[in-house]
């Protein structure tokens, strides 16, 4: 069954020269959304992440530095969520960093313009969703088409090793504007420009939660030998520290970025909800899910406490067998909405979690971490993508680390 997004994308449309500029996740019409993903989809695969590693793992390098020098050595308190959006956001630029981690604050604005548009996305985008159709289908006329561009000729992309995304856009800009492409990139970076680079931190000791879970698994991976780059892992190697993943999950779960309804319009065919008692929606109803409930459902989630930071529900019990545990995974794998879902699944979605599963165990290996201060919450905002503030820690390097930076 094929199903349509709702006026709500629209709503989001950036406008450009005065008029609204479709994107991928802007897009209503789906021959359109795909012509335009098909010359990048490549670029976001992880079948290659190892082309994007040397650029992650010279701005991780950065980070650290940045940290050491702004927080650990003079003993400052550091707003974590910030800085990790510095990291992400100097990714993008990967040979030339935006500069986010070299100056220390959000260059020119562009994380508080965007979290602007997220806060107006989100008072506007289902509320004023049917008037501004009725105004802007009135103006079609003046409005960027959806009308698919042409299929490309094959570009040439150059013999270089490692490829930055400008030159994949730069290659893929035959057939779309580049300037569509960049817009794309940095309007909607699925959640790591909200909270995804959290995971490892979100759930710090706290008085409303002083269990922070933890194994010795990468302290025994280091001392076996088994990251012979540390603090810079690989791609591969991350995937070999299975309460890393567990942590990882459990917080995309528990803090997923989408705190709206995700919107589509029912097909022609009509829609039969499960159940004995399940409605028939007629063609052309709304309906929608909200990933904060949806990762709440205890018949998916439990038999653990839902509303509560569990890493070993995404781990085998004892008394589980390796089938068991497997379709127990599988089936909250596939429920988890972080990154949407389906054919609308945020393209940037591998390149996240590259980015995350690669820095975690550097910081949380590197750094002793603390809460500056446990009696004070830290603010979260309620928006189109929801996101974290002012999360305050304190930084000490752990046993060993500060000689082994001396020596470098």
């Amino acid at each position: 069954m094929v199903t349509r997004p709702t006026g709500t994308y629209r709503v989001q449309q950036q406008l450009s020269g005065g008029k609204p500029t479709v994107t991928l996740f802007t897009a209503l019409d789906e021959d359109f959304r795909a012509a335009v993903k098909r010359p990048v989809s490549a670029t976001y695969s992880m079948s290659t992440p190892t082309e994007f590693e040397p650029f992650v793992d010279n701005t991780i390098r950065k980070f650290f530095e940045r940290l050491d020098e702004e927080f650990v050595v003079p003993g400052r308190v550091c707003d974590v969520a910030a800085w990790l959006q510095y990291y992400a956001f100097d990714v993008i630029g990967e040979i030339r960093r935006l500069g986010f981690l070299d100056q220390g604050y959000d260059v020119e604005g562009i994380i508080a313009d965007i979290e602007k548009g997220m806060d107006y996305n989100g008072k506007t985008a289902h509320f004023a969703r049917d008037r501004l159709n009725e105004r802007l289908s009135s103006q079609s006329s003046s409005i960027s088409s959806d009308k698919p561009p042409s299929t490309p000729t094959p570009a040439e992309t150059g013999k270089s090793k490692h490829r930055n995304f400008l030159s994949h856009f730069l290659s893929a800009s035959i057939v779309t504007p580049l300037a569509d492409l960049l817009l794309h990139r940095l309007q909607h970076q699925c959640p790591i420009r909200h909270h995804g680079d959290l995971p490892p931190l979100h759930h710090l000791p706290h008085p409303q939660n002083p269990r922070i879970p933890r194994t010795p698994e990468l302290d025994t991976a280091r001392a076996a030998g088994r990251f012979p780059t540390y603090p810079i892992i690989s791609w591969k190697e991350s995937q070999s520290l299975p309460y890393l993943d567990a942590v990882t999950k459990e917080s995309l779960r528990i803090h997923p970025a989408v705190g709206l309804l995700l919107e589509r319009i029912v097909p022609a065919s009509g829609l039969q909800l499960p159940g004995p008692n399940g409605p028939y929606l007629t063609a052309g109803t709304i309906v929608g899910a909200n990933p904060w409930i949806i990762h709440r459902d205890t018949t998916i989630f439990g038999p653990w406490d839902v509303d509560s930071f569990i890493p070993e529900r995404w781990l085998r019990q004892k008394n589980k067998s390796e089938t068991a545990f497997r379709e127990r995974k599988r089936r909250m794998v596939s429920a988890t909405m972080t990154f949407g879902a389906g054919p609308r699944t945020c393209i940037r979605k591998n390149i996240s979690l590259l980015e995350m599963y690669k820095v975690a165990p550097g910081l949380v290996g590197r750094y002793e971490i603390k809460l500056s201060d446990p009696d004070t919450e830290w603010e979260v905002v309620n928006a189109w993508f929801i996101r974290q503030k002012n999360m305050d820690i304190k930084l000490t390097w752990r046993d060993g680390v500060e000689s082994l930076q001396k020596d470098a």
